[in-house]
């Protein structure tokens, strides 16, 4: 940051860059003035933001997100809702056609009841995937066998990296109506 000001019939330039711990003060009746404006303004214009450290390889998030996937409709096939229930944070949310549950313990037991009740073959398309740093998103189509109807709809998976660790945060599955 560059600032000027007169004192009297002096000039008094103050050159301050805090992440540098510099500051620097000159009183001058000289052209020198105009030269170190200059130099202020091509600092702070020249300065770029620093990214942030996020100390997480690389990673290619579509891969990712096929392996939550993967892993979820897998787990839930082979009837396995502690290993479906283990890719939600601890405070995530599920939302159904018959509500929503909170929390990866409430979680654990609607899985546990859609098991019971012989939802099997479960099978996902993933339309789309995106994140943006430690937030990303899937969404597609799903399809579901129940011994007297077959389920079709549209899911949403939020998830988030916590400490390291991708793991859905908000899971919307939303049924098309039934057809008669």
């Amino acid at each position: 940051m560059c600032r000027t000001k007169f004192v009297g019939s002096q000039q008094q330039v103050n050159l301050v860059i805090p992440h540098l711990g510099v500051e620097m003060r000159r009183v001058s009746n000289s052209l020198l003035v105009i030269p170190v404006m200059l130099f202020c303004a091509a600092v702070v214009l020249g300065q770029t933001p620093a990214k942030p450290a996020t100390g997480h390889k690389s990673e290619d998030f579509a891969a990712v997100m096929k392996k939550i996937r993967d892993t979820w409709v897998q787990e839930f096939n082979a009837g396995h809702a502690d290993k479906v229930a283990a890719l939600y944070a601890d405070e995530a949310v599920l939302m159904r056609r018959n509500g929503s549950v909170h929390s990866r313990d409430s979680i654990l037991a609607e899985l546990q009841r859609s098991v019971t009740a012989e939802a099997r073959n479960y099978t996902v398309q993933s339309l789309r995937a995106e994140s943006s740093g430690d937030i990303g998103y899937d969404t597609g189509i799903y399809n579901e066998n129940f011994s007297h109807h077959l389920a079709e709809g549209n899911y949403l998976m939020v998830v988030k990296r916590i400490n390291g660790v991708w793991k859905i945060v908000a899971h919307a599955a939303v049924p098309n109506p039934r057809q008669k």
